[in-house]
């Protein structure tokens, strides 16, 4: 007890070592309610004992002012001298670690985002990362969960050298939450040149590097999580590394995400391998205290349903009290929806997950000429809709206009958050 109380007053000291720009503004505090003191005094002893206390208050009795006139200016002004104290010894000790002119704004928006939703959102690549952009403008009680089976690009080169999952769509994920100024574009830039550099992202490396230093993936994700002062937290599907199989329509079995997209014809099921692998217990809290858990948007088959193939995690989804809502796809895309509609993605999400969702955001907005000209050529095509079947299912269709006016037909981070929300209340 006595070392604790010892390491309490050489802590308290330390404030009053030269250079620390406190000491000063103490003392002026200290006149201010020194004289606030002398104020009160007046005001409520009659000055009994103020005759031996200060030259000051014969001077004002001199003058012929009574009591309560010279006892309220001194109070007013000993307030007033004290406030400056504390003030500018606020401003000294915060401007060591901040601008103290935008603290009030950032403290008010982060009580702001504190009191919003408790929102979990599953997926991966530049769906989840968008969603997760708008998201975090509304709440800051945010998870993401990402999928981490991807095996192309700087991401595979990395799976196979550090026998890892998938980092390429956590740096993503972990770039839109981040708060630290220029973070995002640091964490998302790709090294042109250099041998062995050529081709990665620093995200990648970072993630890489941390796992490196503590030998755990999942420690590694949540150093990263502190040190990106993200807004929310960001984690893997499984911290352990995982390869994503497919069955298609033809009884073909595909092993790997790179070829499943890359195989013509249609998916049957997808599942993982091993099928059980972990998940992180700071997931499974966040899906137990949600009050929204949103799958989507993204690649059906290679991004969304592989974010919750774990059973845990399945598990911890059917049980969970959050209303479930899953955002469909604009687009089809070659070799992986073809020909699928928005009811049959909602399918193929329902029996993957062993739960229906409570609602289905789709887009039915007509979409600029030119960008569907472009993707045509592509092979993608807007999914279709035909709200008969969600009807029969009794499954709400929430209907509207999601998508981002410009080249890329893709969601909107707001109007997605927008009505995401809503269905919260």
């Amino acid at each position: 007890m006595w070392a604790k109380r010892a390491r309490r007053l050489l802590g308290f000291l330390r404030w009053l070592r030269p250079g620390m720009g406190v000491k000063r503004y103490v003392l002026v505090a200290a006149a201010g309610m020194l004289l606030m003191f002398l104020g009160v005094a007046q005001l409520s002893w009659q000055g009994v004992f103020l005759d031996w206390v200060l030259d000051f208050v014969l001077f004002t009795r001199n003058l012929g002012l009574p009591l309560w006139l010279s006892g309220t200016v001194s109070f007013l002004v000993g307030l007033g001298v004290f406030s400056l104290g504390i003030r500018a010894m606020n401003r000294s000790i915060l401007s060591a670690v901040t601008d103290p002119d935008e603290l009030p704004e950032r403290i008010w928006k982060k009580r702001r985002l504190e009191a919003g939703p408790r929102v979990v959102a599953l997926g991966g690549g530049t769906g989840l990362s968008n969603l997760l952009g708008g998201l975090k403008t509304r709440t800051a009680n945010l998870t993401g969960v990402v999928a981490v089976t991807d095996d192309g690009g700087s991401t595979g080169r990395l799976r196979r050298s550090f026998d890892v999952p998938a980092v390429g769509d956590l740096t993503d994920c972990l770039a839109a939450l981040s708060e630290v100024e220029r973070m995002p574009e640091l964490m998302k830039y790709r090294f042109q040149r250099g041998e062995g550099l050529s081709g990665h992202t620093f995200g990648n490396l970072f993630l890489v590097s941390l796992f490196e230093l503590t030998g755990d993936f999942a420690e590694a994700v949540r150093m990263a999580d502190r040190v990106l002062a993200l807004s929310g937290a960001v984690y893997p599907s499984t911290p352990h590394p995982a390869r994503l199989v497919a069955e298609l329509v033809s009884g073909e079995r595909v092993e790997g995400e790179s070829r499943i997209r890359e195989t013509p014809g249609r998916v049957r099921k997808v599942w993982l391998e091993p099928e059980s692998p972990p998940v992180m217990p700071e997931v499974l809290r966040a899906l137990a205290r949600a009050q929204l858990i949103v799958l989507g948007p993204g690649s059906l088959f290679t991004s969304v349903i592989p974010s919750f193939l774990p059973p845990d995690l399945r598990r911890a989804i059917a049980e969970s009290p959050a209303r479930l809502v899953y955002v469909t796809n604009v687009m089809t895309e070659p070799g992986e929806t073809d020909g699928m509609d928005a009811y049959a993605h909602y399918k193929a999400v329902a029996e993957h997950l062993g739960r229906r969702p409570d609602a289905v955001l789709v887009h039915t907005a007509p979409l600029e000429p030119g960008a569907l000209a472009r993707y045509a050529e592509e092979g993608q095509y807007p999914v279709a809709y035909d709200p008969a079947p969600f009807d029969a299912d009794g499954v709400r269709v929430v209907e509207g206009d999601f998508a981002h006016a410009g080249a890329f037909v893709r969601h909107d981070p707001e109007k997605l958050t927008a009505r995401l929300l809503e269905c919260v209340r």
